[in-house]
């Protein structure tokens, strides 16, 4: 007597029968006989539920389950394949096996062999093919694709209001870069930076912002050393600190940053769109669960970023000024100033807040999002635009103390780190697992920050009131900051008598 061949599911069936299962309100036998598979089949099915789930909302065409070793990098190698197809770009064997690498170390699979196998599987696993493109298509131009693009995003940014629209960026930073380093540092424009006192002396500052400037997320600054001398006795800081060798962005340091920023949405119980350029680092993560990222065309990154119309030189030309500001400052007082990691920070924090909602929004219309909620302005106030020397007399001073060559402005030296790399190659090997380096040569200012009592900050934030009352010429921003100040303060001991309590 023969045996009965026994019916093999696929994915979608077999999710029925969990969905009938839980949801029917039919007994297991039942199940089983309406599909036509005995109980134990059954049993199994409902055991690797959690798995027969996620593989169908990887794959839901997947007729078998073939479970990888490394599924975090499967799905994620996927999602960058489809990123690519979709911008139309040429995808290899070697560059998918390159890409695969700089996964598996940002995901910590330090056992993942990479070998023309493993690829082959993957691809099966996929269902995808690599063909050669056809000569007797003419590819579409960059124009064209660009205006298919925009009209794609601009549909579907339209669906989110201008507050939860987003663009993050990158910039590279010399902090330590005062004018009269500049005239040197020119040659640096334009140069990878990756090694060397250069490499020490720059940071790389993540921004991002919302289309209405409403809401600008805190700085994400990478250094070069994990715990700079500067930092000792320092619990608290107003952006949030990461370092690699490189002191540039990592897929590690990306997925770190996003995951954080996604559960924060999360946790506000809100939903956003997140524009970003298609570099190695910014990999995708999965299981996002407040963002949709959408990447900006790899070949016209520069003309829809909207970092890139005025936000970042906007921000940097106020770090600039806070630099000058202080050079003034140390004159008067005669000291010599040099520029350490937490001074920049300090200084990147209140340069970012500086940066107005109109500057954000008006260098969104630039880039071609425009908004049927959202007001732009055309002019600019003076205060938005520091690199208006006109409106920065401070400048001839410097010009003066380091006499500088008439030719070399103001502009020159805020954009004097304008292309600086700010994460790695495709075939960077470097590419993740840098958090670890410890930095043994930090030569920054060996300061340790005291710790300060309630009571003394009191006492001295009494000083500074009775400073800005007695001085002639005090305005309403004097007190409003001074108000600020002690609405802080006022916060803080409330923090500290509920922890007592």
């Amino acid at each position: 007597m023969s045996k009965r061949k026994l019916k093999i599911l696929t994915i979608a069936e077999k999710v029925n029968v969990i969905n009938m299962v839980e949801q029917g309100g039919k007994k297991n036998y039942e199940v089983a006989n309406a599909f036509g598979i005995p109980s134990s089949t059954l049993s199994t099915i409902l055991k690797n539920k959690t798995k027969i789930i996620s593989n169908f909302k990887l794959q839901p065409t997947r007729k078998k389950i073939k479970l990888a070793e490394f599924p975090n990098l499967d799905s994620s190698l996927f999602k960058w394949y489809i990123q690519c197809k979709n911008s139309n770009l040429p995808i290899s064997g070697p560059i998918l096996k390159e890409k695969a690498n700089i996964f598996a170390k940002s995901l910590g699979y330090t056992n993942f062999k990479n070998s023309t196998g493993w690829l082959d599987k993957w691809k099966k696993r996929n269902n995808i093919t690599l063909r050669k493109p056809c000569s007797l298509n003419m590819p579409a131009s960059k124009d064209q694709l660009s205006i298919q693009w925009k009209n794609d995003i601009l549909t579907i940014i339209n669906e989110y209001s201008p507050n939860e629209i987003f663009t993050a960026d990158e910039t590279g930073l010399f902090y330590k870069c005062l004018p009269a380093d500049s005239t040197q540092q020119l040659s640096y424009s334009g140069v990878d930076c990756r090694d060397g006192k250069r490499s020490k002396e720059r940071v790389t500052v993540l921004l991002c912002t919302n289309m209405s400037g409403t809401e600008k997320v805190k700085p994400l600054l990478i250094g070069k050393c994990i715990k700079p001398r500067c930092f000792k006795g320092v619990k608290s800081l107003p952006v949030d600190y990461e370092s690699n060798p490189k002191s540039w962005m990592t897929a590690l340091l990306w997925n770190k940053w996003l995951k954080q920023f996604d559960e924060k949405l999360f946790m506000e119980n809100r939903k956003i769109i997140l524009l970003i350029d298609n570099c190695t680092a910014h990999v995708t993560v999965p299981n996002l669960k407040a963002i949709t990222i959408k990447f900006l065309p790899m070949d016209r990154t520069s003309k829809f970023q909207p970092l890139d119309h005025g936000i970042i030189q906007n921000f940097k030309g106020f770090y600039r000024k806070e630099v000058i500001r202080k050079i003034t400052l140390h004159n008067e007082l005669q000291n010599t100033i040099s520029i350490d990691l937490l001074q920049a920070i300090r200084i990147t924090d209140k340069s970012w807040r500086q940066v107005t909602s109109e500057m954000i929004s008006n260098s969104f219309r630039k880039a071609g999002f425009q908004h049927p909620g959202i007001h732009f302005v055309e002019k600019t106030s003076s205060n938005q635009e520091p690199c208006q020397e006109k409106n920065y007399p401070e400048w001839s001073y410097i010009i003066q103390k380091y006499n500088l060559m008439p030719e070399f402005t103001f502009n020159n030296y805020v954009q004097i780190d304008e292309n600086l790399t700010v994460c790695s190659s495709l075939n960077d090997s470097e590419d993740a697992g840098l958090t670890n380096y410890v930095c043994n040569n930090d030569k920054d200012n060996n300061v340790t920050s005291k710790k300060v009592s309630f009571k003394e900050a009191t006492k001295a934030l009494g000083i500074l009131r009775n400073f800005i009352e007695t001085t002639k010429g005090m305005n309403d921003i004097h007190f409003e900051a001074l108000g600020t100040l002690e609405d802080a303060m006022d916060k803080i001991k409330h923090t500290e008598t509920s922890s007592i309590i």
